[in-house]
C-alpha cells in the first residue's frame, strides 16, 4: 500500500532533482589548498570582539547538496572524494603563523559542507585537526555542520582532543518555519534534529552559531522579514543568544539562478536586510554575513538597492556586525520600498512556488 504524497513532498522531490541536475562538478581534481582565506573581526553574543582568520578548505564538498540557493558545493571539489591527508596539510599550513600576519584568536575552518559528516571529514582526520588546533594558541575554533551529524558520539571526542580550545559549531537552520526550511530552501534539517543538536552542544559546552536566511527562494521581501523575526524568536526560545543573518544571493548552477533567469526571484533588497536587522535587534545579538553583500568571493547576483545608498547600507551593516549599534545603520533613502507586514500563508506560498518552479524549469533536452 502506498501513501499519497503531499504537495510539499512533491515539491521537495522536484527541487531535489532540479538542484542535482544543475550542479557542475569541477573539471578535474582541484589543488589541495584552501579556496578562501580572510581576516576580519567578529563579535560574539556577549559583545566581545575578536580577530578572526576564516579559512575555506578544499575538500570533497557537501555530501547532502540539496539546497536551492547554495553555491558552495559547486565551488569546492564537487564530484570527487575528499583528500584526507590534504585536509590535514591545509590545516597545518593555515596554523603556521607567518611574519606580518594579522593577529587572530578565532579560527574558522569551513569545508563547504558538514565538518562532522564522516563522508566529508573522517573521524581520524577530525581528531588530528583538533590536536593541531589545541597547540596552535587559538582561543576558539569554529566549524559548520548539519545538525544530524552533531551527536555526542561524534562531537565529544573532538571536544576532548581540542584540550580546552573553545568550540563553536555553525548550523544553517535557515528558517524556523518548516515549509520555508524543508521545502523552499530544501535543506535536510528537521526541527527535531536541530533541537537535539542544540542539547548536545549545551551538554558538551559547545557554542552554537545559528544561521538564518533573509529571503530564501520563493518568498517575497515582506514575507522574508516576517520569516526572520519568527525564526529569531524560535532560536531565542531554545536559549541561544545570537544569530547570523545571511542575505540570499543568486549564484550560477542553482535553483535560485534558474528562478532569477525566469524573472521569478530576486535577492532581498538591501533595505529588507536593514528592516530584518532592526526588527530582530532587541531579541538577540545579530550579525550579518556581509561577505554575501560585497561580492568578493565568486560571481553572484547580490542584494542591492540604488547607486546612492547601496555602499552606505553595506558599510553600515559591516559596522553594525562589529558594534551591535543600530546607529551604524542608515535611516532612509528615496529608493527605500515600503514593506507591508506579511503573514506566511502556506497555501499561497505553495501555489506560487509550484507556478514559479514550472516557469523556471529548464527545457527538456
Amino acid at each position: 500500500m502506498t501513501t499519497s504524497r503531499t504537495p510539499e513532498d512533491r515539491l521537495r522531490r522536484s527541487l531535489t532533482v532540479l538542484s542535482a541536475s544543475l550542479r557542475r562538478p569541477a573539471d578535474g581534481v582541484r589543488p589541495s589548498q584552501p579556496r578562501w582565506v580572510e581576516y576580519d573581526s567578529i563579535r560574539d553574543s556577549e559583545g566581545q570582539v575578536y580577530g578572526r582568520k576564516k579559512v575555506i578548505l578544499m575538500s570533497g564538498g557537501c555530501s547532502v547538496p540539496t539546497c536551492t540557493m547554495c553555491p558552495f558545493t559547486n565551488e569546492n571539489n564537487h564530484g570527487h572524494t575528499s583528500n584526507d591527508d590534504g585536509l590535514v596539510a591545509q590545516v597545518e599550513q593555515m596554523l603556521a603563523r607567518a611574519d606580518g600576519e594579522p593577529d587572530y584568536e578565532v579560527l574558522a575552518l569551513y569545508n563547504d559542507g558538514s565538518f562532522f559528516a564522516p563522508r566529508e571529514v573522517p573521524e581520524p582526520v577530525r581528531v588530528r585537526i583538533a590536536e593541531l588546533v589545541a597547540v596552535s594558541g587559538v582561543r576558539r575554533l569554529v566549524v559548520e555542520s548539519l545538525p544530524q551529524f552533531v551527536t555526542p558520539e561524534v562531537v565529544g571526542p573532538f571536544v576532548d582532543a581540542l584540550s580546552g580550545v573553545e568550540l563553536e559549531v555553525g548550523i544553517g537552520l535557515q528558517s524556523a518555519d518548516d515549509l520555508v526550511r524543508e521545502t523552499l530552501v530544501n535543506t535536510r534539517v528537521s526541527r527535531a534534529a536541530f533541537e537535539a543538536a542544540v542539547v548536545t552542544m549545551s551538554d558538551l559546552g559547545v557554542r552554537p552559531k545559528i544561521y538564518l536566511m533573509i529571503k530564501p527562494p520563493f518568498l517575497t521581501d515582506a514575507e522574508a522579514v516576517t520569516d526572520v523575526l519568527g525564526s529569531v524568536r524560535y532560536v531565542r526560545s531554545l536559549g541561544i543568544d545570537g544569530v547570523t543573518l545571511c542575505p540570499t544571493r543568486v549564484s550560477r548552477n542553482t535553483v535560485a539562478w534558474q528562478l532569477y533567469q525566469a524573472d521569478r526571484y530576486r535577492p532581498p533588497n538591501l533595505w529588507t536586510v536593514v528592516d530584518a536587522v532592526r526588527g530582530a535587534h532587541e531579541q538577540a545579538a545579530i550579525r550579518v554575513a556581509c561577505i554575501n553583500l560585497r561580492g568578493n568571493d565568486f560571481d553572484s547576483i547580490f542584494p542591492d538597492s540604488c547607486p546612492w545608498c547601496a555602499d552606505r547600507i553595506v558599510d553600515g551593516l559591516v559596522r553594525y556586525s562589529e558594534t551591535g549599534d543600530l546607529a551604524d545603520l542608515p535611516d532612509d533613502c528615496p529608493c527605500r520600498p515600503q514593506l507591508t507586514p506579511a503573514v506566511l500563508d502556506h497555501a499561497a506560498i505553495l501555489a506560487r512556488t509550484t507556478c514559479d518552479l514550472a516557469a523556471a524549469a529548464p527545457e527538456p533536452r
